[in-house]
């Protein structure tokens, strides 16, 4: 390589990466896997696109010279992404199936594969020509097995992200999928092996080599892999060495495969489906691999995949048409025989439909099988583009659908059933978890009437973990981030519960958790934000508008104790609740609480005053209150001034103490910004009665079970 293509290659990498990113991101933002976004990516820097919109650039920026690298990095990245999918392949998914996963896994194959060899018979003498690689029998088995696809990491992405992975459909779901893929690679196996045949010699050396292979594979490198595990237990980490040689085994059998004619992929996929499923050590290895390989190679996968595709070829409406069959079937076989195969085990249909639109996405494995078929010659450029379009397709009309079809609810604000006070706290950062933790247990009250607390912590779910969650596999990163608030809580025989899950829509999976969990109040810690100023907008404003109980935000500026508390009451319903509260912890830690009234100068004022001091009465009884009534035309100000004799200060949401959010009002937020003491401001939320029926359907919905209970 000289210096010029050396230099052009980086280049080409920049862009690639670069315009992955942000398209993905962009994707994220309208509710799309990001695999999507990145597919789209490609196919932007590909002919399709930039070589229709600026030839000039296309063509210094992608010349046919520099295009072998780009193949040959992309095959590296598909080779360790297939690794990582049979890494993440849970043999327990097939071996622990109940008889509708079983019925809807056959279907899912069967009735697209069947589909997709039909339709071959169509499309065969229109968009083949009849040469040695594509034979109608080469043809249409890759048809059907290209149709038999689902993208099983994108699939258990999007079951992470909608909290569906521990819910009937979730479980019914990956294990058709995890079924799927494996028989789907052994059937393009099959495929390739038979497309590359020069004669029933060829073909029957291939296939003993393939049986001996698959036996060394079970008989040699798998307890070799059960060593490497043991050494990794022993030493407490993953050195480099046991890296080195899982990597290299991985080559080597991709090496092996590719030799024989059954493709290097295979080798690949299979070298991961022989690594031990111990939960750590899949977590390690898969971290060693997965952001080297989804960062950098496979953007320039689905770009040499872009660079390939000329959708320009489909210049015809009869083109077009025969594109627009493909989908149809697609979706038929995968939807149809899926959903309906669901059905038949007693499945309702609205359940029944969302497996066959899960089972429907194809994503990433699809590219990869249709690298495959044209590399060898099954499918023509044509086809090609078609069947990209396909997989794009199918694989964005599954979010879309299923919030449709199955939507994940969020609760009401729902009526609390009576009992001990509970309050759950999501930390976010790990130093914030003493603070809240301090202000839980000053809430909780006495002796038997005591509550609880649930400690929440929130992970942005990643590829290498939504495969082991999907699979019932624990994944907990909750010891580092809750370990101050565990250690707090100790220290003053808190009761803790906690519980960590992945989470895109941090927000909606608060609200849910607190609506299961029956929380009385979500304790939420403030971080100051990257971007703007408003200290109750982004996901504070979200938390605050949709949980359904009351919410607290908590500003930590040295507090320790909340010996002596500071309310500020302007008669509004968020202010009662900071009354309550601060009755609350003078019940439980003996504090002193003052009540600040402020009123205008000059102003008759008589009945507001009374009725403050009548309510202060009825929130507190014998309680011994502070009583203050200040006259002032700035009530921010006299907050602002009083509130450094204490070491908290409970103020409810409202447009008088200038707390209004950005999103709730247009009001500056002085109190919180500019006070001096430790702040705790708080939200009320009113409570509704949710129909009977409403109830049962939100119930499967929200199931938050735990990945991590402690």
């Amino acid at each position: 390589m000289n210096e010029h293509l050396l230099l052009l290659l980086f280049v080409q990498i920049c862009v690639i990466v670069s315009l992955s990113r942000v398209v993905g991101w962009l994707f994220l933002k309208v509710g799309q896997p990001q695999v999507v976004g990145e597919m789209v990516a490609g196919i932007v820097l590909g002919p399709s696109v930039l070589g229709w919109l600026a030839p000039g650039v296309f063509a210094s920026l992608f010349p046919a010279n520099s295009l072998g690298y780009l193949n040959f990095l992309s095959q590296l990245g598909v080779v360790c992404f297939l690794f990582l999918v049979g890494l993440e392949l849970n043999p327990k998914l097939l071996r622990d199936r109940g008889h509708a996963a079983v019925m809807i896994s056959h279907m899912s194959i069967v009735a697209p594969f069947l589909l997709g060899a039909a339709l071959t018979l169509y499309l065969y003498p229109r968009l083949f020509q009849d040469t040695p690689s594509m034979s109608f029998r080469s043809v249409a088995l890759f048809m059907g097995a290209a149709m038999s696809i689902t993208a099983f990491p994108v699939l258990a992405r999007i079951l992470t992200e909608r909290n569906l992975h521990k819910t009937n459909i979730g479980a019914v779901a990956i294990t058709c999928a995890a079924v799927d893929d494996v028989t789907a690679w052994c059937m393009l196996a099959f495929v390739v092996a038979f497309a590359q045949f020069r004669g029933i010699h060829q073909a029957l050396l291939t296939a003993i080599l393939s049986v001996v292979y698959v036996a060394a594979m079970f008989l040699v490198v798998r307890p070799l892999a059960r060593k490497l595990e043991s050494a990794y237990d022993r030493q407490g980490r993953l050195s480099q060495g046991v890296v080195a040689i899982i990597l290299l085994l991985a080559l080597a059998s991709a090496c092996v495969t590719q030799a024989i004619g059954i493709h290097a992929l295979f080798g690949a996929f299979l070298m991961g489906v022989m690594m031990p499923k111990g939960a750590r050590f899949v977590r390690e290895v898969s971290e060693k691999v997965e952001d080297y390989t989804v960062i950098l190679l496979l953007p320039i996968f689905f770009a040499y995949s872009g660079l390939r595709t000329e959708i320009g070829l489909l210049n015809s409406s009869s083109l077009w048409l025969d594109t627009a069959l493909i989908i149809l079937v697609a979706c038929l076989g995968k939807f149809g025989g899926s959903s309906i195969a669901a059905r038949v085990t007693g499945m309702p249909w609205r359940e029944a439909s969302a497996i066959g639109i899960l089972m429907n996405t194809r994503g990433l494995m699809e590219l990869v099988i249709l690298n495959i078929g044209r590399d060898l010659g099954v499918i023509s450029e044509a086809v090609f583009a078609m069947m990209i379009l396909m997989a794009l397709t199918t694989t964005a009309l599954t979010q879309p659908i299923l919030n449709l079809i199955y939507p994940t609810l969020i609760p009401a604000r729902l009526g609390r059933k009576r009992g001990p006070f509970s309050v759950l706290i999501p930390v976010a950062k790990p130093n914030s978890g003493a603070a809240l933790v301090r202000i839980a247990g000053a809430l909780l009250g006495k002796g038997a009437d005591r509550g609880r607390v649930w400690a929440l912590h929130l992970q942005r779910p990643v590829e290498h973990e939504a495969f082991q969650i999907a699979a019932g596999q624990t994944v907990s990163h909750d010891s580092e981030s809750l370990a101050p608030l565990r250690i707090q809580a100790e220290a003053q025989n808190i009761p803790v519960e906690t519980l960590a899950f992945p989470s895109r829509y941090v927000a909606e999976d608060i609200a849910a958790t607190a609506a299961q969990k029956n929380a009385d109040l979500v304790l939420i810690g403030y971080h100051k934000p990257v971007w703007g100023r408003a200290l109750l907008g982004g996901t504070v404003h979200n938390v605050m508008s949709q949980c359904p109980c009351d919410v607290g935000v908590f500003i930590n500026r040295g507090f320790q104790s909340p010996s002596r508390v500071l309310v500020p009451y302007g008669g509004g319903q968020h202010d009662r609740l900071a009354l309550e509260l601060a009755a609350r912890i003078a019940r439980t830690r003996d504090a002193s609480v003052s009540v600040l009234f402020v009123s205008p100068p000059g102003g008759a004022m008589a009945a507001r005053l009374q009725s403050a001091r009548d309510t202060v009465k009825s929130v507190f009884g014998d309680i011994a209150v502070d009583f203050r009534h200040v006259q002032d035309t700035s009530p921010v100000a006299v907050v602002l001034r009083e509130s450094a004799r204490f070491d908290l200060v409970i103020v409810g949401v409202s447009e008088e103490w200038g707390l209004e959010s950005r999103l709730f009002g247009w009001r500056p937020e002085r109190i919180a910004r500019d006070a001096a003491t430790s702040l705790l401001i708080v939200r009320k939320t009113e409570t509704v009665t949710v129909p009977a029926e409403v109830g049962a359907e939100l119930e499967p919905d929200t199931d938050m079970t735990p990945l991590a209970t402690s």
